[in-house]
């Protein structure tokens, strides 16, 4: 059974947290899982520059055939927030599923002394670490604001440069359209001339004298 929380904010965001399960390295964990609706980019720049704060910096799990792909694992961190002395963090984040692009999973499984932190090892604990995923919600509208502002900054350089080309591309059309301008100039001219000159070629011309009908001699005596 999942025990689920909800924490509604004023400007609307919310999140939902609850227990389950997870798989890592072919086994299964109790896990925590939390839901925001923030894309999964914000949810991870949160998260990861909590634990830097901290000074830690995690191992990430890559390779095609590796199941365990996008985890970050961050070993032997001390989270007091979360945990009394030190722990494993392995953390994913991911979209909930492909139509819902703004809604991002992330899923957390805390090692402690070879027991994954859930509901069994005591509700106290486990509401703890459910509070810690709700009060990370401010930093993850902060992030997604960033990468707002990121994505409009980059929108704007896009069009920028688009219209940089388009004012390059008009610029050379002016100067074809110029080079146009005197080549045609250019052309009706040497028309003009090579007219001229075939007029003077005409007039050059000389028209054969025919004798007239009355001037020829008779051959008879």
């Amino acid at each position: 059974m999942l025990f689920l929380f909800m924490l509604v904010l004023s400007n609307g965001s919310w999140a939902q947290v609850y227990e389950g399960t997870a798989e890592y390295d072919k086994k299964k964990y109790a896990a925590f899982l939390a839901e925001y609706d923030y894309q999964a980019p914000a949810v991870e720049n949160a998260l990861l520059k909590r634990f830097a704060k901290l000074g830690y910096r995690p191992r990430e799990e890559k390779g095609i055939l590796n199941r365990d792909k996008g985890f970050k694992v961050f070993a032997g961190s001390i989270m007091n927030d979360i945990t009394e002395g030190q722990a494993d963090y392995l953390v994913k984040i991911e979209k909930r599923s492909r139509k819902e692009r703004e809604i991002s999973l992330l899923t957390i499984i805390i090692l402690q002394n070879g027991e994954a932190l859930g509901r069994s090892v005591g509700e106290e604990r486990a509401n703890k670490v459910k509070s810690y995923l709700k009060s990370i919600i401010p930093d993850v509208a902060a992030e997604s604001l960033e990468l707002d502002i990121k994505a409009q900054e980059d929108a704007i350089l896009k069009a920028e440069k688009k219209l940089e080309g388009l004012k390059k591309e008009q610029g050379d059309l002016e100067r074809k359209l110029d080079n146009n301008g005197k080549a045609q100039q250019d052309t009706e001219n040497e028309i003009k001339a090579k007219q001229e000159m075939l007029q003077i070629l005409k007039s050059r011309r000389v028209t054969p004298v025919l004798p007239s009908s009355g001037s020829g001699q008779s051959l008879n005596p």
